[in-house]
């Protein structure tokens, strides 16, 4: 009996195949393969103690989570909910769906919920039942081809699909010259291209098992923070950045730039007797004030801005001082690059005793003063409201200190905000020192009203 031998192998087919620049492309696309099976393994493997993989489809959440991220939520007990956590809850406003914010506060109805990039918190309370976990995990991109589908771009969908199928064919493109391979090799090389083949067919039908169901159904806010969830910078200082039109955090360490790190285009400016990088207030991951001399020290801002007399707005500051002179905290004003102002209005300032006062300008100065007096060198936040529904309110360290209602108007004005200084000529309770002589930090301008639990929630976070 007689059998034709096998056809002799292409030698130059062989040669590429079997050199050592194809072993080391096939070695990086099996590593490439082999991470984004455990990333898929990463998510499933928590499913099994209860935990749950979700994607991410809306912006409301960033920049900490952005569209197409995997985040996995661990089981938390009602008891063990606390503001800064980033939430997994059934959507109060859609059917079915899935909801990512952050915890801001526990009122008497529910939970109040908000999204990073959201400037308000959400309107319709979440059920404590309702909650499915808090974040723990985020895989950043992992579900951006589920996100992809849902949203019909097949562009990158195909191109992802052409870019897996590339890594498979590179993954098995090395194969030893024959006279290095053992008589059973070749089985050996069909075995192991099986395994690619099998990881590379497994990989996105165990993301589309994992996340696929939560994905199509989830929905959030799309209006216009060390780990992935627990810092971002809103809730770590009660500083309000997520949505504010201008936020100076303060931190700079020398120079004269104070980056805005607001929604609104401009920096701020360090001026006169300034100290860097003096101990602030209770901010994970942004401890430092600047030091003001009380003399010449302020900061101003690069944003010229018109208000209208009905503009809602609110203003933030941390601040430490054992002053006896008063001085200005944070307003705003007509003057130019730091020059004092003729008109100022909305403003925040320190009375000789201590106390806080905050106003704004309608035909004369209406004003609210705290009745407690702050000048005792601990960190204090003070923000301050203004809308013609609920008026102007004043609040120090999270709780509202005074308010008046029947405030309806301020000036109509254009100009920057400021911090530290400006003309308080003809207000109430003029301070001996229009310089304020302490720290700050975290200074933050809103284009709209905080609510009273948005502001409790900030402090109650940072401290």
């Amino acid at each position: 009996m007689t059998t034709a031998a096998p056809p002799a192998p292409d030698p130059a087919r062989a040669g590429v195949r079997g050199s050592g620049a194809a072993q080391v492309v096939s070695a990086l696309a099996r590593t490439v393969l082999a991470a984004l099976a455990l990333a898929v393994l990463v998510a499933l493997v928590p499913a099994v103690a209860g935990w749950q993989a979700t994607v991410v489809t809306s912006g409301s959440m960033a920049p900490r989570v952005q569209p197409g991220d995997v985040t996995v939520a661990r089981p938390v007990d009602t008891a063990d909910l606390a503001a800064g956590q980033v939430l997994l809850v059934d959507d109060p406003d859609g059917a079915g769906g899935l909801l990512l914010h952050r915890l801001v506060t526990v009122e008497d109805g529910g939970l109040r919920l908000r999204g990073d990039a959201n400037p308000t918190a959400d309107g319709a309370l979440v059920d404590p039942a309702a909650v499915h976990g808090v974040a723990t995990l985020r895989l950043p991109g992992l579900g951006l081809p589920v996100v992809w589908a849902a949203q019909q771009r097949w562009a990158p969908l195909g191109a992802a699909t052409l870019a897996l199928a590339g890594l498979l064919g590179l993954a098995v493109l090395h194969r030893p010259p024959a006279d290095q391979r053992p008589g059973r090799g070749p089985r050996r090389g069909r075995r192991r291209s099986a395994a690619v083949l099998a990881v590379a067919v497994l990989l996105p039908g165990a993301a589309v098992a994992a996340y696929g169901t939560a994905a199509a159904a989830y929905t959030a806010s799309t209006a216009n923070g060390p780990d992935a969830f627990g810092s971002a910078l809103y809730y770590t200082c009660a500083s309000g950045s997520a949505g504010a039109a201008q936020y100076l955090d303060l931190q700079e360490s020398s120079g004269t730039v104070a980056t805005n790190r607001g929604s609104y285009a401009g920096n701020g400016t360090y001026a006169g007797g300034v100290t860097y990088g003096v101990a602030g207030p209770p901010c994970t991951g942004a401890t430092r004030a600047v030091r003001l001399d009380g003399s010449s020290g302020f900061v101003h801002s690069g944003v010229n801005v018109s208000l209208p007399p009905g503009q809602a707005f609110s203003t933030q500051l941390w601040f430490s001082t054992t002053t006896t002179r008063g001085g200005y905290l944070i307003g705003f004003g007509n003057g130019t690059n730091g020059a004092t102002s003729s008109a100022k209005d909305r403003m925040v300032y320190m009375t000789t005793t201590g106390r806080i006062r905050f106003g704004v300008y309608d035909t004369t100065p209406r004003t609210v003063v705290s009745p407690a007096s702050y000048n005792d060198g601990k960190w204090h936040l003070v923000t301050a409201t203004f809308s013609t529904d609920t008026g102007i309110r004043l609040f120090v360290d999270g709780a509202l200190v005074q308010s008046d209602a029947t405030v309806t108007a301020a000036e109509n004005n254009t100009g920057y905000f400021r911090a530290g200084y400006d003309s308080l000529q003809g207000w109430p309770d003029e301070p001996t020192s229009h310089w304020f002589a302490g720290s700050i930090a975290h200074m933050s301008v809103f284009a709209g009203r905080l609510t009273r639990a948005e502001v409790a929630a900030q402090f109650a976070a940072a401290g």
